[in-house]
């Protein structure tokens, strides 16, 4: 009998140890879901097009944006979904309603394309019922990398990692810098945060931009095509340690190395027109595009044929090699605050030379290369003084002279993506502003989304002041005069995708790309109001108007000649509701 109890009781004790591990319950799942509403309406003139020299483009309109993050949360795993929609009040193109109802019956024109406010994914009209316009911008999961209870429990230290569709740190990322200077937009690809103090930590993103899959890899050339069917193996990598030496102070060190082959996204390498390596016939329309540099060339105007093909797209041998090294930091200490960036740029790209065209309009074609070297400082500072708020802000990112042959030597700053975000809140026009798809791309040369004018760079200091007349209610205004680094040849036109290109083929060698002329852009004026009448919710109203200067002028070409066009001036007005939860 005692065998017998003796055998129960450590049968008890055994199983009474096990119990927590066999019968230890899962965390509970939790749900949540924030995000925001915005309704938008804003009107405005000669800001839309990117040349101030022609006055008639001018707009009235609304829209509605609605973005939705869900996260699901299991203990320290999660994942999350962002959502995006975007709709026009009223149908504005061909295709009433979205893609989703781009049918016969309701297409009114050839196509769709170009229909809506550029950023938009539908114009509702009557009735609404708009369809097939959900856009994803974020799916992804964050787990513990390294750590306790983490995927590797070996490795001491604590590494939270995310893998998917994400964003950068501006946006609540784990890495990248604190504002919109190198990559701020969203990505595909994986990150790591790993803590090895209160005070230190590293991050580590690598970014996938484009991917080329093995059959395509194999295939080539495809026959009847320009080319390869894919881009290349286009990605990115991320190193940034975060270091608080005392409180108040953060810095991040910054290294970066991007590579891509033939063609790659606009939002990573900026276009610009360069007559010397585009070749004689077709240099006035053909640019070292986004689309269309590092070995990729233009097949317009007959450019193409000769047995260039295989410098097209994707091909390895026509590559970009970018490194990015510099210093992002951030100091609080009381009402001062100071915010500097200082980014240097180096590396080597190639580009293709056209010879004049052969027998039959064919070109031969050979690969040079171009060397990068290029800067970027932004600094910025503020002082709170009761409900005054005082900031000022200082940029220079070099460029390269009107003459120069970029396809040989590269000046200007290209960011990997700062998602037309580049100095937003400080503008309306020259950046994005309360109507956030206004002021971007074409409109202001490319400074939002690749940091300088052009190839020219930028120079450019603003002040901004906020009153705050009650916790609620706020007055601000802004005054940003801007210039280039190098001077701008304004004996050039402005085509469709806001590029600096020859206004004619007889203007290439002896008006067009020869000299600057001038580097003053234009001083822009804001005054605005934000209004928080609600819980989570804001009323935004402003009012901007750019005082446009010489460099903004350009030279046109028609029957009777060719003449020069004066920049003149342009204004917007916003207003804004948004509901945050």
């Amino acid at each position: 009998m005692r065998r017998i109890v003796a055998v129960v009781a450590c049968l008890v004790a055994i199983l009474g140890l096990l119990a927590p591990v066999a019968f230890a319950q899962a965390p509970t799942p939790k749900v949540t879901i924030n995000g925001l509403f915005d309704q938008i309406t804003s009107g405005g003139s000669n800001i839309y097009d990117g040349n101030s020299s022609r006055t008639g483009d001018r707009e009235w309109y609304a829209r509605t944006r609605f973005r939705p993050d869900f996260t699901f949360e299991v203990g320290r795993t999660k994942a999350v979904l962002g959502l995006e929609f975007d709709i026009d009040y009223g149908q504005n193109g061909n295709c009433g309603a979205g893609p989703g109802k781009a049918t016969a019956a309701n297409i009114t024109g050839a196509s769709c394309a170009g229909q809506g406010k550029a950023g938009s994914t539908a114009a509702a009209g009557l009735n609404t019922d708009v369809a097939g316009i959900v856009e994803v911008k974020w799916m992804y999961t964050e787990f513990d990398l390294t750590g306790k209870d983490a995927l590797m429990p070996f490795i001491p230290v604590r590494t939270v990692a995310r893998a998917g569709l994400q964003p950068f740190g501006t946006y609540g990322g784990l890495v990248g810098p604190y504002r919109a200077s190198y990559a701020q937009g969203d990505f595909a690809g994986f990150e790591a945060l790993t803590t090895w103090a209160p005070n230190l930590t590293t991050g580590l993103a690598f970014v996938m931009v484009e991917d080329q899959l093995g059959g395509y890899s194999r295939s080539g050339v495809v026959a009847g095509t320009a080319g390869k069917p894919t881009h290349g193996d286009d990605f990115a990598f991320i190193f940034e340690p975060t270091f608080t030496p005392f409180k108040g102070l953060d810095l991040k060190p910054m290294y970066s190395y991007a590579r891509f082959e033939g063609t790659t996204s606009s939002q990573a390498r900026r276009n610009a027109t360069n007559i010397t390596t585009t070749g004689t016939f077709g240099a006035f329309t053909s640019a070292t595009a986004g689309g269309g540099v590092a070995g990729a060339p233009s097949y317009q105007n007959g450019v193409g044929a000769g047995g260039v093909a295989r410098y097209a797209n994707g091909d390895p041998s026509n590559s970009e090699s970018r490194h990015t090294i510099g210093l992002d930091g951030r100091y609080r200490a009381g009402p001062f605050s100071l915010d500097p960036t200082i980014f240097y740029q180096f590396g080597t790209r190639n580009d293709v030379v056209y010879d004049n065209p052969g027998t039959g309009g064919s070109y031969r074609a050979h690969s040079v290369e171009a060397d990068m070297s290029s800067w970027l400082v932004d600094i910025q500072g503020g002082f709170q003084l009761g409900p005054l708020l005082l900031e000022a802000r200082a940029i220079y990112s070099t460029g390269n002279k009107a003459r120069d042959n970029i396809g040989r030597s590269i000046r200007y700053f290209e960011p990997l993506d700062v998602d037309t975000g580049y100095y937003a809140g400080w503008a309306n026009i020259l950046a994005l502003g309360i109507d956030y798809f206004n002021g971007n791309g074409a409109q202001n040369g490319g400074m939002d989304t690749n940091i300088g004018y052009d190839r020219y760079g930028r120079g450019q200091f603003g002040v901004r002041a906020t009153y705050s007349l009650t916790p609620a209610l706020s007055l601000y205004t802004v005054i940003s005069p801007t210039w280039t680094a190098e001077k701008v040849d304004t004996d050039t036109n402005i085509n469709a995708a806001g590029l600096r290109v020859c206004a004619t083929k007889s203007d290439i060698g002896t008006q067009c790309f020869m000299k600057g002329d001038h580097s003053y852009i234009g001083t822009e004026a804001d005054l605005g109001t934000t209004w928080r009448f609600a819980p989570n919710t804001a009323f935004d109203l402003v009012g901007a108007y750019l005082f446009a200067g010489p460099a903004l002028d350009t030279r046109r070409c028609g029957t009777t000649g060719c003449f020069s066009e004066r920049a003149h001036d342009g204004w917007d007005i916003a207003a804004r509701v948004r509901m945050s939860f």
